[in-house]
Protein backbone atom coordinates (compact mmCIF):
# COMPACT_ATOMS: atom_id res chain seq x y z
CA UNK A 1 0.00 0.00 0.00
CA UNK A 2 3.11 2.44 0.28
CA UNK A 3 3.42 2.65 -3.01
CA UNK A 4 -0.35 4.39 -3.74
CA UNK A 5 0.61 6.98 -1.40
CA UNK A 6 2.48 8.80 -3.57
CA UNK A 7 -0.48 9.38 -6.00
CA UNK A 8 -1.43 12.75 -6.36
CA UNK A 9 -4.73 12.87 -4.81
CA UNK A 10 -2.81 10.53 -1.30
CA UNK A 11 0.10 13.12 -1.29
CA UNK A 12 -1.81 16.67 -1.36
CA UNK A 13 -3.91 14.90 1.66
CA UNK A 14 -2.53 16.09 5.11
CA UNK A 15 -0.19 14.94 6.97
CA UNK A 16 0.08 14.99 10.80
CA UNK A 17 2.56 14.13 13.70
CA UNK A 18 1.17 12.77 16.70
CA UNK A 19 3.57 11.62 19.82
CA UNK A 20 2.83 8.62 21.83
CA UNK A 21 -0.79 8.89 23.31
CA UNK A 22 -2.07 11.34 21.30
CA UNK A 23 -5.79 10.84 19.77
CA UNK A 24 -7.75 11.13 17.23
CA UNK A 25 -11.45 11.62 16.73
CA UNK A 26 -13.39 11.48 13.63
CA UNK A 27 -15.76 13.85 14.96
CA UNK A 28 -13.13 16.16 15.58
CA UNK A 29 -12.23 16.85 11.20
CA UNK A 30 -15.00 18.98 9.23
CA UNK A 31 -15.41 16.04 6.93
CA UNK A 32 -15.36 12.28 6.86
CA UNK A 33 -11.26 11.41 6.74
CA UNK A 34 -9.64 7.96 6.23
CA UNK A 35 -6.47 7.94 8.20
CA UNK A 36 -3.35 5.83 5.91
CA UNK A 37 -0.95 5.34 8.46
CA UNK A 38 2.82 6.04 6.75
CA UNK A 39 4.60 5.28 9.78
CA UNK A 40 4.22 3.83 13.41
CA UNK A 41 1.19 2.38 14.98
CA UNK A 42 -1.87 3.53 15.53
CA UNK A 43 -5.06 1.91 17.45
CA UNK A 44 -8.57 2.08 18.56
CA UNK A 45 -8.69 2.06 22.02
CA UNK A 46 -11.82 1.63 24.58
CA UNK A 47 -11.51 2.13 28.49
CA UNK A 48 -14.44 0.30 30.83
CA UNK A 49 -15.58 2.75 33.83
CA UNK A 50 -12.93 1.59 35.94
CA UNK A 51 -10.44 3.02 33.77
CA UNK A 52 -8.95 -0.01 32.29
CA UNK A 53 -7.79 0.29 29.16
CA UNK A 54 -8.63 -1.91 25.64
CA UNK A 55 -6.54 -1.99 22.12
CA UNK A 56 -9.57 -3.35 19.89
CA UNK A 57 -7.37 -3.28 16.55
CA UNK A 58 -3.86 -2.06 15.44
CA UNK A 59 -2.58 -0.38 11.89
CA UNK A 60 0.89 -0.16 10.67
CA UNK A 61 2.56 1.43 8.09
CA UNK A 62 1.21 0.72 5.01
CA UNK A 63 -2.43 0.45 6.41
CA UNK A 64 -5.48 2.18 6.41
CA UNK A 65 -8.06 3.00 9.02
CA UNK A 66 -11.57 4.15 8.05
CA UNK A 67 -13.72 4.77 11.38
CA UNK A 68 -16.58 6.07 9.53
CA UNK A 69 -17.65 2.45 8.47
CA UNK A 70 -16.90 -1.28 9.55
CA UNK A 71 -14.74 0.14 12.39
CA UNK A 72 -17.49 2.60 13.76
CA UNK A 73 -18.98 0.47 16.36
CA UNK A 74 -16.47 0.65 18.04
CA UNK A 75 -16.63 3.20 20.59
CA UNK A 76 -13.50 4.52 21.58
CA UNK A 77 -10.15 6.63 19.84
CA UNK A 78 -7.59 6.60 17.90
CA UNK A 79 -4.96 6.76 19.75
CA UNK A 80 -0.92 6.68 18.36
CA UNK A 81 1.01 4.17 20.51
CA UNK A 82 4.54 4.96 18.81
CA UNK A 83 5.91 8.68 17.35
CA UNK A 84 3.70 8.57 13.99
CA UNK A 85 3.02 10.09 11.25
CA UNK A 86 -0.56 9.80 9.30
CA UNK A 87 -2.59 11.08 6.68
CA UNK A 88 -6.13 12.28 6.69
CA UNK A 89 -7.50 11.42 3.09
CA UNK A 90 -11.17 12.18 2.53
CA UNK A 91 -13.18 9.82 2.23
CA UNK A 92 -14.52 10.95 -1.07
CA UNK A 93 -11.12 10.95 -2.12
CA UNK A 94 -10.01 7.59 -1.74
CA UNK A 95 -13.37 6.23 -2.65
CA UNK A 96 -12.99 7.79 -5.57
CA UNK A 97 -9.54 6.22 -5.75
CA UNK A 98 -10.80 3.07 -5.36
CA UNK A 99 -13.10 3.32 -7.70
CA UNK A 100 -10.75 4.65 -10.52
CA UNK A 101 -7.60 2.00 -9.63
CA UNK A 102 -8.23 -1.40 -10.30
CA UNK A 103 -5.23 -2.28 -8.31
CA UNK A 104 -5.61 -0.09 -5.61
CA UNK A 105 -9.16 -1.73 -4.95
CA UNK A 106 -6.95 -5.48 -5.28
CA UNK A 107 -4.70 -4.40 -2.68
CA UNK A 108 -6.71 -2.47 -0.08
CA UNK A 109 -9.52 -5.20 -0.14
CA UNK A 110 -7.05 -8.05 0.00
CA UNK A 111 -5.39 -6.72 3.10
CA UNK A 112 -8.83 -5.49 4.68
CA UNK A 113 -9.71 -9.44 4.54
CA UNK A 114 -6.23 -9.92 6.06
CA UNK A 115 -6.94 -8.05 9.04
CA UNK A 116 -10.67 -8.56 9.37
CA UNK A 117 -9.20 -12.72 9.59
CA UNK A 118 -6.72 -11.83 11.88
CA UNK A 119 -9.12 -9.80 14.42
CA UNK A 120 -11.23 -13.38 14.04
CA UNK A 121 -7.50 -14.95 15.59
CA UNK A 122 -6.92 -12.77 17.78
CA UNK A 123 -10.23 -12.61 19.15
CA UNK A 124 -10.17 -16.72 20.03
CA UNK A 125 -7.02 -15.87 20.94
CA UNK A 126 -8.35 -14.08 23.91
CA UNK A 127 -10.94 -16.33 24.84
CA UNK A 128 -9.12 -19.47 24.50
CA UNK A 129 -5.14 -19.16 24.67
CA UNK A 130 -2.66 -18.59 27.33
CA UNK A 131 -0.75 -15.61 28.18
CA UNK A 132 2.42 -17.32 26.74
CA UNK A 133 0.41 -18.67 23.84
CA UNK A 134 -1.25 -15.42 23.31
CA UNK A 135 2.40 -13.73 23.44
CA UNK A 136 4.20 -16.13 20.79
CA UNK A 137 1.48 -15.82 18.53
CA UNK A 138 1.66 -12.11 18.69
CA UNK A 139 5.05 -11.75 17.59
CA UNK A 140 3.98 -13.69 14.62
CA UNK A 141 1.09 -11.43 14.38
CA UNK A 142 3.85 -8.42 14.40
CA UNK A 143 6.51 -9.87 11.97
CA UNK A 144 3.60 -10.21 9.79
CA UNK A 145 2.43 -7.21 9.70
CA UNK A 146 5.59 -4.99 9.52
CA UNK A 147 6.43 -7.49 6.44
CA UNK A 148 9.80 -8.49 8.40
CA UNK A 149 11.74 -11.21 6.20
CA UNK A 150 11.31 -14.98 6.94
CA UNK A 151 15.59 -15.04 6.91
CA UNK A 152 15.09 -11.77 9.77
CA UNK A 153 15.25 -13.20 13.34
CA UNK A 154 15.78 -10.01 14.61
CA UNK A 155 12.90 -7.05 15.11
CA UNK A 156 11.77 -4.04 16.89
CA UNK A 157 8.91 -4.24 19.22
CA UNK A 158 6.78 -1.43 17.95
CA UNK A 159 4.70 -0.71 20.59
CA UNK A 160 5.53 -0.65 24.77
CA UNK A 161 4.61 -3.75 26.67
CA UNK A 162 1.50 -1.80 28.19
CA UNK A 163 0.44 -1.36 25.19
CA UNK A 164 1.01 -5.27 24.19
CA UNK A 165 -0.81 -5.86 27.55
CA UNK A 166 -3.83 -4.04 26.49
CA UNK A 167 -3.80 -5.83 22.91
CA UNK A 168 -3.32 -8.89 25.19
CA UNK A 169 -5.77 -8.45 27.64
CA UNK A 170 -2.82 -8.49 30.04
CA UNK A 171 -0.97 -7.07 32.73
CA UNK A 172 2.11 -5.26 31.96
CA UNK A 173 3.91 -7.76 34.40
CA UNK A 174 2.53 -10.54 32.97
CA UNK A 175 3.71 -9.56 29.65
CA UNK A 176 7.42 -9.08 30.94
CA UNK A 177 7.30 -12.60 33.13
CA UNK A 178 5.61 -14.06 29.59
CA UNK A 179 8.95 -12.24 27.45
CA UNK A 180 11.47 -14.00 30.11
CA UNK A 181 10.18 -17.21 30.30
CA UNK A 182 10.01 -17.49 26.36
CA UNK A 183 13.52 -16.32 26.99
CA UNK A 184 14.58 -19.07 29.35
CA UNK A 185 12.93 -21.94 27.41
CA UNK A 186 15.08 -20.80 24.43
CA UNK A 187 12.71 -19.49 21.96
CA UNK A 188 13.36 -15.84 22.03
CA UNK A 189 16.11 -13.56 22.81
CA UNK A 190 15.77 -9.83 24.11
CA UNK A 191 17.41 -7.53 23.38
CA UNK A 192 16.76 -4.31 25.57
CA UNK A 193 13.34 -2.91 25.73
CA UNK A 194 13.31 -2.66 22.34
CA UNK A 195 14.12 -5.99 20.42
CA UNK A 196 13.82 -9.06 20.07
CA UNK A 197 14.95 -12.26 18.38
CA UNK A 198 13.30 -15.40 17.26
CA UNK A 199 15.97 -18.39 18.23
CA UNK A 200 13.27 -21.48 17.31
CA UNK A 201 10.99 -20.62 14.97
CA UNK A 202 9.20 -23.88 14.93
CA UNK A 203 9.33 -24.11 19.02
CA UNK A 204 7.68 -20.91 19.14
CA UNK A 205 5.23 -21.86 16.58
CA UNK A 206 4.06 -24.59 18.43
CA UNK A 207 3.63 -22.64 21.66
CA UNK A 208 1.45 -20.29 19.64
CA UNK A 209 -0.26 -22.66 18.21
CA UNK A 210 -1.28 -24.54 21.89
CA UNK A 211 0.94 -27.68 21.13
CA UNK A 212 3.38 -27.73 23.86
CA UNK A 213 3.66 -27.19 27.46
CA UNK A 214 2.04 -23.96 29.20
CA UNK A 215 4.48 -21.73 30.42
CA UNK A 216 1.85 -19.75 32.34
CA UNK A 217 -1.76 -19.57 32.85
CA UNK A 218 -1.75 -16.43 35.17
CA UNK A 219 -3.29 -13.06 33.60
Amino acid sequence: MHLHFDKAELRSARTIELNEGDQLAPEDFPEPVVFAVLNGVIAIESHLSDGRRSLLTLRFPGEYLDMNRADRHASGEVVALAPTSVKLVPLSIFEELLLKDSNLRRIYWRRATDIMHQQFDHSSDLGKKTPTERMASFIFELRNRMSIPRFVEEFTLPISRQSIADYLGLRAETVSRVLKGLEKEGAVKLIGKHKIAILDFKGLRMIANGSRPRLSNHR
